[in-house]
């Protein structure tokens, strides 16, 4: 497909897209999402390449407000964005980063006033979740002293914990509260946290953007026998249990 159009009810045209010549648009796909009450136009493209690169590019998202008076973008387009989170306040965008020892999402927000996409405020924590393939407790044979800060914060209030072999590393999102551990020493994983910011999209068109993430500042957060705090760097996550697997950030 070399270019596609959205019309409106009179058959007027009220956004378009033509892909470079010689590398036409593999998929569009158009689709409508509740946020609140109002409808968001969400429009899904790929191409085989981006512009004779010789790579295949992610999925470059297009976001419309449908006001009377026409579409009006929510900018800036995205790609990279791979799932909705369902607020009270409405819905919203998330990116789900690999980190290696473990994976964390962020959320974006739709701002209607100003119809930009924003990385959402005061997200002091984000959902964190195991690697792929490792979403099962087990004891860990890792021990060793860690430091645990009451914010992700290096300046912030910290205690001294040990770490002792045999204890059970534990996802919260699948740890059965009903079943008591056969372990004394329990560590949790509640949240992860790293600056993030929108920034300029590598092998896509100009003014196309996705979520990046601080990799040399990121943070865990974990409960040890009943005190939760912060930890952050890989000698800590690795002495609470976590491996490193590949990352992509």
């Amino acid at each position: 497909m070399q270019r596609f159009e959205i019309r409106d009810e009179d058959g007027e045209v009220q956004f378009f897209q033509d892909a470079p010549a010689g590398n036409p648009f593999s998929y569009v796909g158009i689709f409508s999402i509740a946020n609140a009450g109002r409808e968001i136009l969400d429009v899904d493209t790929s191409q085989d390449e981006i512009h004779g690169s010789g790579q295949k590019p992610a999925h470059l998202i297009y976001y419309f407000d449908p006001t009377p008076a026409g579409l009006v973008p929510f900018l800036p387009p995205l790609v990279g964005v791979d799932g909705f989170a369902h607020l009270s306040a409405g819905v919203a965008l998330s990116r789900t980063f690999d980190a290696g020892f473990f994976q964390f999402s962020v959320l974006l927000d739709f701002n209607v006033a100003a119809h930009r996409i924003e990385i959402m405020p005061d997200q002091i924590a984000f959902s964190a979740f195991p690697p792929r393939g490792r979403d099962k407790s087990g004891p860990s044979p890792a021990s060793g002293g860690i430091a645990l800060y009451s914010n992700h914060d290096s300046g912030s209030p910290k205690a001294a914990l040990r770490i002792v072999p045999g204890h059970l590393v534990a996802w919260w999102q699948s740890l059965n509260p009903i079943e008591k551990p056969a372990t004394s020493q329990l560590v949790t994983i509640l949240a992860a946290w790293a600056p993030a910011s929108l920034k300029p999209a590598d092998n896509a068109p100009e003014g196309v953007q996705m979520v990046y993430f601080d990799w040399n500042n990121l943070w865990l957060q974990i409960q040890v026998d009943g005190h939760t705090g912060w930890i952050k760097g890989t000698s800590s996550f690795r002495t609470i249990g976590l491996e490193m697997a590949n990352a992509q950030h």
